[in-house]
């Protein structure tokens, strides 16, 4: 991949922020081996890092695990792996985690058994999980291959496409320019300019219309906006890079109206058609669309999948945007343009939501389920408003693209 170096120095100087002596885990597929030389060296050489420790992964290995594995290896988790992730946590490491999609390599997988391996592993892992989410400094980047490449770009011939894919990459990344780490800041600063509006108004509802979509989201009393940049006391850090998203939680229960997804869905590398959703008091009470077995799947995984977790504001200011491709990857997919999400809230988009348990966040408004899929709703009409206590509107996203204070 051409500026290989100048990628891993913008991630580890913007996106984990490595600090020196700090620890860093760096989990990645095999196929992203020269990034993860490149980022190891510099942590070292650039960074003064303190110890890096590589986590590799396959996506094929772990489809034979998850197709021919009986039950009981499907729920076994050694006691090393729970070990290390201790002892990451002990040691206050840094966490990168590089994702590199491999177009279908669940495809022929049951969903039961995804499902299966889940519910076995989650009691083990998810206490740890959920200690490294909160404690710890850790970001997502993309890596390409030439497999993910030529489902983007399937009319190309395979290095061609890869081309492309690394060309997106430099672009969406900044890499292009003479100094990407400067236009990281310059894009960091007005996102943080427009969170911090959006706190300040601390609006009562969202109001989202299109030629397709007109849809009311009411928010928890005490939300907020989370957007790229986490506070942390090794130094603020990026959840991923790229991300150019400002997002918070809807009220569960306060959700009216029809959204019309502009995208189609990925959910766990199968592919969903854009379809329509009425909801009512916050559940989905209509779903038109004609992949109704697969969708159905999907909103019955629990109580909380038919409703909204998330609801995000992205610009067509968005790098992402400018691009007009689907890069079949959620991180990449989910700064194409406004979108929300069905499942899981997030905690941080409450005030003190960190320090609430379940019952607590429910209590507030938020919801809770075991997924979390992206739903991307722009259109070249779209307008978003924001609505005060007195129910005056203002409009925050005009045609795509924010507007007004927003600009």
């Amino acid at each position: 991949m051409k500026h290989l170096d100048a990628y891993a120095d913008l991630v580890l100087a913007k996106g984990i922020n490595v600090k020196p002596q700090e620890d860093l885990l760096i989990n990645a597929p095999i196929d992203a081996a020269p990034f993860v030389e490149a980022l190891v060296k510099l942590a070292y050489e650039r960074f003064n890092s303190g110890t890096v420790h590589v986590n590799w992964n396959d996506a094929t290995i772990s489809r034979h695990k998850l197709k021919h594995a009986s039950d009981q290896v499907l729920g076994d988790v050694p006691n090393y792996i729970l070990a290390r992730y201790d002892t990451m946590l002990k040691r206050g490491a840094a966490v990168l985690n590089i994702s590199s999609s491999l177009p279908g390599a669940m495809r022929d997988i049951d969903p039961k058994r995804l499902r299966k391996a889940s519910e076995l592993t989650a009691p083990k892992v998810r206490p740890f999980d959920q200690k490294m989410y909160n404690e710890l400094k850790w970001c997502v980047v993309p890596y390409p291959n030439k497999a993910w490449a030529k489902r983007v770009y399937p009319k190309l011939e395979e290095d061609a496409a890869y081309d492309k894919l690394v060309d997106a990459f430099i672009y969406m990344m900044h890499l292009d320019e003479k100094h990407p780490r400067e236009a990281w800041d310059a894009a960091i600063e007005n996102l943080e300019r427009r969170r911090k509006l959006l706190n300040e108004r601390n609006y009562k509802a969202l109001r989202i219309r299109s030629r397709e979509t007109q849809l009311e989201i009411a928010l928890p009393e005490d939300h907020r906006f989370v957007g790229v940049l986490h506070d942390h006391k090794n130094g603020a850090f990026l959840r991923q890079m790229p991300d150019y998203r400002l997002y918070t939680s809807p009220h569960k229960y306060g959700v009216e109206g029809t959204l019309r997804m502009t995208a189609p869905l990925n959910v766990r590398g199968q592919f969903l058609k854009p379809f329509t959703v009425n909801f009512e008091e916050g559940r989905i009470k209509q779903i038109m669309t004609d992949q109704k077995d697969a969708i159905d799947r999907l909103f019955k995984v629990d109580e909380g999948a038919s409703y909204l977790g998330k609801i995000a504001l992205v610009g067509d200011d968005s790098p992402v945007a400018n691009l007009k491709t689907y890069f079949s990857m959620q991180m990449l997919d989910a700064n194409i343009g406004c979108h929300v999400a069905f499942g899981q809230a997030d905690p941080k988009t409450l005030h003190g939501g960190n320090k609430l348990n379940r019952e607590g966040l429910e209590e507030a408004g938020l919801n809770h389920s075991r997924i979390h899929v992206d739903a991307i709703f722009q259109s070249p009409d779209l307008k978003v408003y924001g609505i005060d206590g007195e129910g005056v509107e203002e409009l925050i996203i005009d045609r795509g693209a924010y507007t007004g204070n927003y600009t």
